[in-house]
């Protein structure tokens, strides 16, 4: 099947080639024909299954090129600029569109907005913001699209989004992508569609990323955690590794430890909710051209992330919900590229590696510092 048969026109199809997109993900073969049709959608994908184009090139289809035709919900600023740089690479003249979030000028946001635009895509807050100030209009309101749904009601956007929805009064066709659906997002799609609506799974069924090689290092005591984490990296020695903590103080230890450390040379950069717009995205800039090699992050920090080519995702602490373990390892092995997933796991902390391996009904391999294992390692109360 290829992009022709999904109805997609020539000119994208030869956008898409020009990306070196030649045939469609399984999100995309599944989706894009029923939003075509005119079908509300309720899809659960994981991220860096190609959802973006899902949405985007079958709304591109069908504008009317009026103002506000599209709305793209999303949980950051950063996702907001992927999307938007996307719909940018098709490169269609006639699409206008524009990314609206906050820590950035409102005025320059409004002067776009009167100059017309097709798509917006932006976060809840800045969106009400403009909205209140009579700055933008739901009255064109086609298509209402919340990306990364799970992330969206995480970091507490849930009133923001219900209230946005309540304040549209077209008809318009609504789709929800999330990696993981709750009651409450699944009772929004029933309300918002009137229970008319079309439900793809495409991520329970395979939780993680199959091409992601996951493995964890059971430890005895906490004192032996940081040189065991040493030990990995320069076993592994990974090109661009990504490395989650719990916490941002344990975040802000790692990385004085790392730059402290003499035993190892990696170029250490940190994601944290202090920072500025301006120092997050450079060092994510810094990070996606690999000027920095070893990103440090929390679970809410690094949401919405969107970087291609991170070989080694390392769990520095496991996560205490088990759905924050397939997110965080859903960053390596995009696009079918391979990857490598490591879990520095405490003996009193291997229950929580049991919730995972239940969740993703697979199991997280054993791997130790030294040549002979114990052959009933893999639990720590033998």
């Amino acid at each position: 099947m290829n992009f022709e048969d999904l109805g997609i026109n020539e000119k994208n199809i030869i956008a898409l080639k020009r990306n070196n997109i030649i045939y469609p993900t399984p999100v995309q073969k599944e989706a894009i024909p029923l939003i075509i049709e005119g079908h509300h959608l309720m899809t659960q994908s994981k991220t860096g299954t190609g959802k973006t184009l899902a949405f985007i090139l079958p709304i591109i289809e069908q504008l009317e090129y009026i103002n506000n035709e599209a709305l793209i919900l999303v949980p950051t600023r950063e996702l907001a600029k992927q999307i938007n740089s996307v719909i940018k690479d098709l490169g269609n003249p006639k699409v206008k569109s524009m990314t609206i979030y906050g820590g950035v000028s409102i005025n320059n946001q409004i002067n776009k907005l009167k100059n017309g635009v097709n798509i917006i895509v932006g976060t809840p807050g800045r969106i009400i913001d403009l909205y209140k100030r009579r700055e933008l209009s739901f009255r064109n309101i086609k298509f209402v699209i919340l990306d990364e749904g799970d992330r969206l009601w995480d970091m507490g956007f849930a009133p923001d989004v219900k209230y946005i929805l309540g304040n549209i009064r077209t008809e318009y066709q609504f789709m929800l992508f999330s990696a993981t659906l709750d009651s409450d997002m699944r009772k929004l799609v029933q309300k918002y569609t009137k229970n008319q609506f079309k439900f793809l799974n495409l991520s329970r069924d395979n939780l993680t990323v199959g091409n992601t090689k996951q493995f964890y290092y059971l430890i005895e005591r906490f004192e032996e955690k940081f040189k065991t984490f040493i030990q990995v990296l320069k076993i592994e020695n990974p090109k661009h590794v990504l490395v989650f903590a719990n916490t941002k103080k344990t975040v802000a230890w790692l990385e004085k430890r790392l730059k402290s450390y003499n035993g190892v040379h990696f170029r250490v950069g940190v994601i944290s909710g202090n920072l500025s717009q301006f120092q997050r995205e450079k060092i994510l800039t810094n990070f996606r051209t690999q000027k920095i090699n070893l990103l440090i992050a929390t679970d809410v920090a690094a949401r919405g992330l969107d970087i291609d080519n991170v070989s080694h995702v390392i769990n520095y602490d496991v996560p205490k919900f088990p759905d924050n373990y397939v997110h965080r390892i859903g960053r390596t092995s995009r696009m079918n590229k391979k990857g490598v997933a490591i879990t520095l796991c405490l003996k009193d902390e291997y229950e929580y590696l049991c919730h995972i391996e239940g969740l993703i009904d697979k199991e997280i391999k054993l791997k130790t510092l030294y040549k002979k294992e114990k052959k009933n390692y893999h639990n720590p109360f033998y």
